[in-house]
């Protein structure tokens, strides 16, 4: 296991990979504090400031208000079945777009998981490569988010997308 810090407008970012397959990313918060919860969750990862720069880069340029896709690859083996099936569908979602959890319970395969959905974004491993930020609930509204900011990142986030949600 390895680990990085990017240095980006909104602040630092971290990732954890293995065999260059991200196995977790955290949103950006101050250097320190990301470094602490990588430390916490995964001690024997050894940090590797040229780990994945192509990541990094697109990293970067995301926060910067560039319109970025990560198409690289993920490690969800550890996550339970119906809730990678949830993270999948929800890596889909476009760039500026937005899906309710209703929608990705029905991606899922199962229309009647609304809360389910919102379990397993609550549970994300790899927030901002699976974008949950850009899950509303059906009305439209904002709809909670587990980062260091709470909903106040998942707001700046959709307005750095252009989110016509907002």
């Amino acid at each position: 296991m390895e680990f990085a810090i990017v240095d980006t407008k909104a602040g630092s970012f971290g990732f954890v990979a293995h065999d260059r397959q991200l196995v977790a990313t955290y949103l950006p918060d101050k250097k320190d504090r990301v470094k602490k919860r990588v430390r916490r969750e995964w001690p024997d990862a050894k940090e590797n400031s040229s780990l994945m720069p192509g990541f990094r880069k697109r990293v970067s340029d995301y926060f910067s208000g560039k319109q970025t896709s990560f198409d690289v690859r993920l490690d969800l083996s550890d996550v339970p079945p119906f809730r990678r099936k949830v993270l999948e569908q929800c890596r889909r979602i476009p760039y500026g777009k937005t899906a309710s959890y209703q929608d990705l319970a029905r991606a899922a395969g199962n229309v009647n998981a609304a809360r389910a959905v919102g379990s397993a974004m609550a549970h994300n491993p790899l927030p901002l490569v699976v974008p949950c930020h850009r899950v509303l609930r059906a009305d439209g509204s904002i709809g909670g988010f587990s980062s260091p900011s709470g909903v106040a990142e998942k707001k700046r986030m959709l307005r750095l997308e252009g989110c016509d949600a907002l």
